[in-house]
């Protein structure tokens, strides 16, 4: 083996500190010469560890290997909702198997002449690959380290992540190195994966399970039901997660979220987004006969309301009026089908001749407050949203609306207490917490698909009288 082999210059890397003198003779220090190039051929090492392994194990096992992953990883899904997996689109049926090779590799286990195998034994055992040692050594901790839930409590993007054991929370976060996977995080995102310890650092395996936060609370109570007095670090804890969190994650590709019906508070009736298009043939006559409404609010600059006082005191506002892109043209948009409806007839007649209908679109505001990443709304079929000031005042009395006695109503999350009765002990005040995040987070990612400020919950932490 030559000098300048992988294992010489690991055996080099045990014996040099990042300050001695390069093993090159260049004179420089060994953290300002070869140190970064030697890490960076490691790592590219490390990360073929697992396409080896995988290779090896359906070449000698085959069909074998095929059911392992089947009765494992897929083993709770019925046989038709393992045909509707496979018939995803490429992109999302990759990444299920991305994550289901290397559960494999770390929990699964292959009858083989009656006998029970971990997949591990045999990457290890006599007759297996050869791995260099860093790929061994990767391979090894990969095959020990849990699968387990956290939360991001902190991220700088393009670096590095802190997480937090959700189940464990008395437990000191952990820095994880990550450029990719952190470039696209967020504060309190949820994601499952095995995190390895890497010489002076720790970094994330690869596989990793997001959960969206709304959708993770049936997650929650599985894994604290299934991991009550057991020991956290034992192998059957890990082997509890191992099993429950996959199941859950693949049942996020089967079920379609649906949202709660919206409604306007005035009415009652289902929040539908109206967006009528006309085009202007005299803006001076348009402005006159606006400014001559009393119940009329704005100017040609930054767009004009017709407001009315509500039962409860409060303004609100029928229709808002914005100048379009191209200068000959005007937006009115409407929250119910019954203001559309209202409005249109109103507008035309106060407006005359001044203005020309051109066309009505309407959007189900579900789609809307969809949680899509931008990408996908820029790519959109549907209609321009409504002004972000306005989606931000409408969502945020709907909320006010939906949480009004929230402190005080029993929730099937907090096993039927109240957040106020829960907040009493140290494990009901961590629920709380966790779950006023949940909301948080949810609006936070659906203000920023949405190019909006997000609505504050601060009212819910001050009704409890604790802080975020």
């Amino acid at each position: 083996m030559g000098k300048n082999s992988l294992y010489e210059r690991i055996k080099c890397m045990k014996k040099l500190g990042r300050n001695d003198p390069c093993h090159c003779g260049s004179g420089k220090k060994y953290k300002q010469c070869c140190l970064k190039a030697e890490e960076t051929q490691m790592a590219s090492d490390r990360s073929e560890a697992v396409p080896k392994a995988i290779n090896w194990f359906f070449t000698k096992y085959g069909q074998t290997a095929r059911e392992a992953l089947d009765e494992g990883f897929f083993g709770g899904l019925e046989d038709d909702e393992y045909a509707l997996l496979q018939d995803l689109p490429g992109d999302s049926y990759q990444g299920i198997m991305i994550n289901a090779m290397e559960w494999l590799l770390a929990d699964g286990v292959i009858t083989i002449k009656g006998q029970v195998h971990r997949v591990a034994e045999l990457l290890f055992g006599r007759g297996g690959p050869l791995f260099s040692a860093e790929q061994r050594q990767w391979l090894e901790q990969l095959t020990t380290m849990p699968l387990r839930l956290y939360e991001i409590v902190d991220v700088r993007q393009g670096e590095c992540m802190t997480l937090r054991d959700v189940m464990l929370p008395e437990r000191q976060p952990v820095l994880v190195l990550e450029k990719s996977g952190s470039q696209h995080a967020n504060r309190y995102d949820l994601i499952a994966a095995r995190i390895l310890p890497v010489k002076d650092h720790f970094e994330l395996s690869g596989a990793v399970y997001s959960f969206p936060r709304h959708r993770s609370l049936d997650l929650l109570k599985e894994l604290k039901s299934e991991l009550e007095d057991v020991e956290p670090d034992s192998p059957l804890a890990k082997e509890i997660n191992s099993v429950i969190i996959p199941y859950h994650w693949l049942e996020l590709f089967l079920e379609a979220f649906e949202m709660p019906q919206l409604v306007d508070h005035v009415t009652g009736e289902p929040l539908l987004f109206v967006t009528d298009h006309y085009r202007v043939q005299d803006w001076d006559a348009l402005d006159l006969a606006l400014s001559a409404e009393a119940d009329i609010e704005g100017n040609r600059d930054e767009g004009w309301s017709l407001i009315f006082e509500g039962d409860d005191g409060l303004t609100r506002r029928n229709l808002s009026i914005e100048v379009g892109k191209r200068q000959d043209r005007l937006k009115v948009f409407y929250r119910t089908q019954k203001y559309a409806d209202e409005g249109r007839s109103w507008f035309e007649a106060l407006a005359g001749s001044a203005i020309v209908f051109v066309s009505r679109e309407i959007s189900d505001p579900k789609g809307m407050l969809a949680n899509l990443p931008p990408n996908e709304i820029k790519n959109t079929s549907e209609p321009a949203p409504l002004p972000p000031e306005f989606m931000t005042e409408l969502i945020e009395k709907r909320i006010q609306q939906l949480y009004a006695n929230w402190a005080d109503e029993s929730l099937p999350v907090l096993d039927d207490r109240t957040p106020r009765e829960a907040i009493q002990t140290q494990e009901g005040l961590e629920q709380v917490k966790f779950l006023l995040h949940t909301y948080e987070h949810g609006e936070a990612q659906q203000a920023k698909a949405q190019h909006r400020a997000p609505v504050s919950y601060e009212f819910l932490w001050q009704s409890l009288g604790i802080t975020p």
